[in-house]
């Protein structure tokens, strides 16, 4: 047992296949009773890290502990039976010819039936399915599809819960509901959990702390809030949103654009400032931009406006008075909310 808040460690941790590095020298840690969002776009890597963390591929450097023992490492694979952890798959896995309670209980078959029972009886009613034992699953909407899928992952008391795209397959209002049952029944619980996702606002609203992957690589972990606030390069800036970038000029400690100026630490020389389309507002200041606009889509509580500048592009929200195509507008963001980040190579 470890000593430490720490359930789940990666340390530097690849995998390759043949040419291709799927996963590139990733290190986090997930912390007991939090729930980890491990954020990327398609093809980051961050389904591979799951199934490196449930032992359903190996590691080929670096190694992972969990709960304190190592459980992969180059030449050494914990088989994923012996890991405690349960897997909540992207398509829930739930094996059609059994019925919930069946589905439930399916990893327990070594203990007494009255101990099976008794433990199925008591998750079916934390996930609000009791009254829906006997039923195959066919039967179920997508949203008990996946608590099912949950109770049967929690059944075995895991020290970690990992879900892989959990809500790929779910649209609108639904997809909501069933977010909020899942961190619910999470919360409930008092789950480690990792979750996968490519989707910023589930991982947002989701997740204690962040993971963002870029390219086989963990790039930057934090809460979601400073991520979101301070993001430390522009991949993982855009991970969480979209972003106006600008040219910059860092000279002591200052950064400056056509947006305004704001102290950072990076060196002297060229950088990006950037700043999220919710934190642009129209109307005069000191430090503005003057442009015209030149698009305008309404988006139901806000409409996106367009506005170009000479070379400058810009995109904000605006939820009152929304200006017209062709109209001249001043830009502001106010200094805490512009974001100093370097030009990558």
């Amino acid at each position: 047992m470890a000593t430490d808040d720490a359930i789940v460690s990666l340390n530097a941790v690849t995998r390759v296949y043949g040419k291709k590095v799927a996963v590139n020298g990733a290190s986090l840690t997930l912390t007991r009773g939090r729930i980890l969002g491990l954020l990327g776009a398609s093809g980051s890597g961050k389904s591979t890290l799951l199934r490196l963390i449930a032992g359903l591929e190996p590691v080929d450097d670096g190694d992972i502990r969990i709960d304190g023992e190592t459980v992969s490492s180059p030449g050494r694979a914990i088989p994923p039976e012996a890991r405690r952890v349960g897997i909540v798959f992207q398509d829930f896995a739930l094996f059609p010819h059994l019925t919930v309670a069946e589905n439930v209980g399916f990893g327990l078959k070594g203990q007494p039936a009255a101990i099976r029972r008794a433990t199925v009886e008591a998750l079916l009613e934390r996930v609000r399915l009791a009254d829906r034992a006997g039923a195959f699953p066919h039967a179920l909407s997508g949203g008990e599809q996946q608590r099912v899928a949950l109770a049967r992952a929690l059944a075995r008391d895991p020290a970690v819960i990992l879900l892989d795209e959990p809500f790929s397959s779910l649209d609108g209002p639904l997809r909501v509901e069933v977010r909020d049952d899942l961190v619910r029944t999470l919360r409930d619980h008092g789950a480690s959990a990792i979750v996968v996702t490519h989707d910023a606002e589930d991982a947002m609203i989701m997740a204690d702390d962040l993971a963002l992957m870029d390219a086989g690589r963990v790039i930057q972990t934090g809460t979601p809030h400073d991520l979101y606030t301070r993001p430390t390069t522009v991949a993982a800036a855009r991970l969480l949103g979209p972003l106006n970038l600008v040219k910059a000029e860092v000279r002591q400690g200052m950064a400056a654009s056509v947006l305004g100026q704001v102290a950072t630490i990076l060196p002297d020389g060229a950088a990006w400032m950037g700043t999220r389309p919710t934190d642009l507002t129209i109307g005069a200041a000191e430090d503005a931009v003057q442009g015209t606009v030149v698009s305008v889509a309404f988006a139901g509580t806000y409409s996106l406006v367009g506005i170009t500048a000479g070379e400058t592009s810009l995109l904000l929200h605006v939820t009152e008075t929304t200006p017209s195509i062709g109209e001249t507008v001043t830009v502001a963001a106010a200094p805490s909310r512009l974001i100093v980040l370097p030009i990558e190579a």
